[in-house]
């Protein structure tokens, strides 16, 4: 016990004979070795915490111990749990005088961080019951959010979406509209949403028409310059939104929405040559100026 604790009490020595060298022969003003540097440091600080815990219950004479083997793994889970979290509280100390931020001294920020991330696996909807999934008729996707993906994920698992919204949130973000719109083939589908998402979006994949009973479609604050082809749906489409984009002609697809009440045009290219030919070719739809 005693070679134990003189060998961990010589590694830990050696770790922070290593962090002094880094810390002295980094050039702190070069970005890229910065950050080398840090990443080395964080990793040998996390060494360090063990060797010290180490080197403490070797100087820790046991005294009668009845400890059973399952109080030892408890104790020990419990132990690397803590030194887990010291490590982290260290790299956040490191990094908070790394940026000169001393006056803000936010140490909780791990913590937070884990709990956050604890909440979001608990409401992740990998965990929602089955019965749940099969009544549910209202599913959003929100590209902006950190976490969509593990709703992307499980979108299969839905069965009875009747309205699928899928945005880009307050600023528009990326997105793979022809995955997600093959995920929910199966979906009986009356409304489809997809907002938002500003120049990310500029056209609109042809899996759109694999959903034979929409009735409800809205596209607008995207960046499409020309009305997709919706053939798949054409006799059950009663209202289409379109506001807020680039598009300059809604022909020749719109010749085939005889069905059609509602027709949101705001902010587009359209002219008003065109939108009294809508009119005229359209006379039960209301066009939304």
């Amino acid at each position: 016990m005693i070679l134990l604790a003189q060998n961990t009490g010589g590694e830990a020595a050696q770790i922070k004979q290593q962090m002094s060298a880094i810390r002295k022969s980094t050039n702190w003003s070069d970005p890229a070795a910065a950050k080398e540097a840090n990443a080395k440091i964080e990793s040998l600080s996390a060494k360090l915490t063990q060797a010290l815990r180490q080197n403490n219950s070797a100087q820790q004479q046991p005294q009668g111990n009845n400890e059973t083997p399952s109080d030892a793994n408890v104790k020990n889970e419990m132990q690397q749990k803590l030194d887990d979290y010291n490590s982290k509280l260290m790299n956040q100390m490191m990094k908070i005088v790394r940026e000169g931020d001393e006056g803000n001294m936010d140490l909780a920020k791990p913590l937070r961080e884990e709990i956050v991330e604890a909440y979001n696996e608990d409401q992740s909807p990998k965990n929602i019951n089955q019965e749940v999934l099969n009544s549910v008729t209202f599913l959003r996707i929100d590209m902006s959010l950190p976490t969509v993906q593990r709703t992307i994920d499980v979108m299969q698992n839905f069965k009875a979406i009747k309205t699928l919204l899928i945005t880009g949130g307050a600023h528009g973000a990326p997105v793979d509209l022809e995955s997600i719109l093959n995920k929910a083939v199966n979906y009986p589908l009356k409304t489809l949403y997809i907002i938002n998402f500003r120049q990310f979006v500029s056209s609109i994949p042809s899996q759109i028409n694999d959903f034979h009973q929409l009735e409800t479609v809205a596209l607008f604050n995207n960046n499409l310059d020309q009305l997709p082809a919706m053939d798949g749906f054409t006799s059950s489409l009663d209202s289409l939104f379109i506001d807020i984009n680039p598009v300059s002609s809604l022909f020749p697809h719109i010749k085939s929405l005889t069905s059609l009440k509602k027709l949101g045009v705001a902010q587009t290219s359209i002219s008003e040559a065109e939108i009294k030919q809508i009119q005229l070719l359209l006379p039960k739809c209301k066009i939304l100026l």
